[in-house]
Order: C-alpha cells, then structure tokens, then sequence
C-alpha cells in the first residue's frame, strides 16, 4: 500500500490515538489492513490494565488474530500513529505482517510523564536498532499531518 491509502490509515490511527488519550490513556493507536480492509484497531490500555505490554499495536495483532481466528496475519500492514517499539515490532514480524507504517516519529514523543524503568533505554534502544537492521524494508515512516496531536491533547490531560 502507499500514497493516499497509507494516509487513509495513518489518519485512522492519529485518530485512535487522539480519542485514547482524551478518555486518558496513553497516546497510541494501530490500525492492522490486509488487502484493503480493515482486520482490527487497538489502543493503548497500559495504564488501565496495569500491564507493560498492552501497546496499540499488540492490542490490534490480538485483535485481529481473535476476530479471524488464526495465529498469523500475513501479508497485513500495521498503521501505527506512532513509530513502533521493540515489543510492537517484534510481535508484528512474529504474526507475519508485512509492514509496520507509522505517522509520529520516536523524536516527536514528548515525556508523557508516566512511569517507565528508568533502567530500559540500555536494552531496548539497541533491541529497535537491532531489529530494524534486521528488516529495514518492513519499518516505513510516512509523515502525516496531525501526528503530534494525541501527545498534545494526553499532556493538556494531565492533572
């Protein structure tokens, strides 16, 4: 997919992102296509469910594996609102997807000021790096007007 159909995507995740986090939650949205057709979405609910995994696009691969029934989604593109995380990419090569699109680059997240390992960055900077050597092909950045907008509205959120 390109062009104007990575827009159409990018802009549904913007969008999930954005409705996220003005119901308070984390900024992120996925939208999981195949063929043109929307298989799943998912949203952050880390902070609700307490659990470190529950990423936009981790929730909408289960989506989609659960509303098809199957292990696999290959030959699916992942349209991230933001650009994925180690765990987010590792689980999209994991499934078969194709290709991980995304709107907002990493450089463009604010501090969300929520509470992450301050002892991270060492293993999960180089685990990104690692994986995007490894299939630089399947990590596409396309810019999309907007992709700032659910970190503006989860930070004017704030208490």
């Amino acid at each position: 997919m390109s062009g104007m159909t990575d827009e159409r995507w990018l802009r549904e995740a913007v969008r999930l992102a954005a409705a996220n986090a003005d119901a308070g939650q984390l900024p992120f949205g996925a939208v999981v296509v195949r063929d043109g057709e929307t298989l799943a979405t998912g949203v952050n609910t880390a902070l609700t469910d307490r659990d470190p995994t529950a990423h936009a696009e981790v929730a909408a691969v289960r989506n989609a594996c659960r509303a098809l029934d199957v292990l696999h989604l290959t030959g699916a593109v992942v349209y991230s609102s933001c650009e994925p995380c180690a765990i987010c990419h590792a689980v999209a090569a994991t499934v078969g997807v194709t290709a991980l699109v995304y709107a907002a680059p990493k450089e463009l997240i604010p501090d969300l000021r929520y509470p992450a390992p301050p002892d991270s960055a060492p293993l999960a900077v180089p685990m990104q790096a690692a994986l995007r050597a490894l299939a630089p092909e399947q990590l596409r950045h396309v810019p999309t007007p907007g992709a700032d907008e659910p970190f503006r509205r989860y930070l004017a959120g704030l208490p």
